[in-house]
């Protein structure tokens, strides 16, 4: 049973997501109403295939959900920023389309879990791939070096790498986290618009590394293996659009944070 008191809102930001958008949308759906998500905002970056279209659809169904269709696609974090400005829950949740809550009630528990600790003000969850095998997500706040070495792929410096996502110490045991994944956040919603949402000067990555460290530096961020997602990762920063992409919010968070070589 849904407890009274637990306010949630989601957002999701889509792009020329027509070929999965609706098995989505039939899997997430079902859990949203089931955990007493209120409102479900999708924000549609100006995509030029069918997503329009089939959301216009289940909108048309499914009274929580609301829409925000843009005319140009600004990025993740300028998405998600739409949605988060006109949310009044008391918790919102900034999450992919392919992630997925893993457990019966687990939005609820997470509501539970922030209103039983008032000092949270961000709850990042243990991330499994679909076959059940954990994405290393618990990061160390980054440096050009450790970021660097993270395009160049995974057999560089593995010692390094492996420091970076606490490859021994980080998924056991809830502890504060510096760099958590925007794959799914479970946010306290008066923290995240007091400090203005996502830095929308990233068009992709970093922005999550980014609202983390605001957040600590604000509030605290939590790590928790209590709670997990399947999240379907896809690595577009190996692509060399992406690794562009990538560079260029390098930059802007070190011009940002001071940078931090190594």
């Amino acid at each position: 049973m849904v407890d009274d008191f637990l306010d949630i809102s989601v957002s999701i930001v889509t792009f020329n997501n027509s070929d999965v958008l609706k098995n989505r949308l039939e899997i997430l759906l079902p859990i949203f109403k089931e955990n007493g998500v209120n409102k479900l905002i999708i924000v549609d970056s100006a995509s030029t295939d069918k997503t329009q279209a089939i959301l216009k659809d289940f909108s048309s169904v499914y009274p929580m959900l609301d829409l925000i269709l843009l005319q140009q696609n600004r990025g993740f974090g300028y998405g998600h920023n739409m949605a988060i400005r006109e949310v009044t829950s008391q918790y919102h949740i900034v999450m992919n389309l392919d992630s997925t809550p893993n457990q019966r009630n687990s939005l609820i528990k997470m509501a539970q879990y922030m209103n039983a600790h008032p000092g949270v003000d961000l709850l990042s969850p243990l991330v499994r791939y679909p076959n059940g095998d954990i994405q290393y997500l618990t990061r160390n706040e980054p440096t050009v070096f450790d970021l660097g070495i993270r395009l160049l792929g995974s057999n560089w410096f593995k010692n390094r790498q492996e420091k970076f996502v606490h490859l021994e110490d980080g998924y056991d045991h809830e502890q504060k986290i510096l760099n958590a994944t925007g794959s799914f956040m479970f946010l306290r919603t008066e923290t995240l618009q007091r400090i203005g949402g996502f830095d929308e000067r990233y068009f992709l990555y970093m922005e999550d590394t980014d609202l983390t460290k605001t957040i600590n530096e604000n509030g605290k961020a939590i790590f928790s293996p209590e709670f997990e997602v399947i999240h379907e990762w896809k690595r577009g920063n190996h692509s060399v659009n992406g690794s562009k992409i990538m560079i260029s919010s390098m930059i802007k968070y070190f011009g940002k944070w001071g940078w931090r070589f190594f």
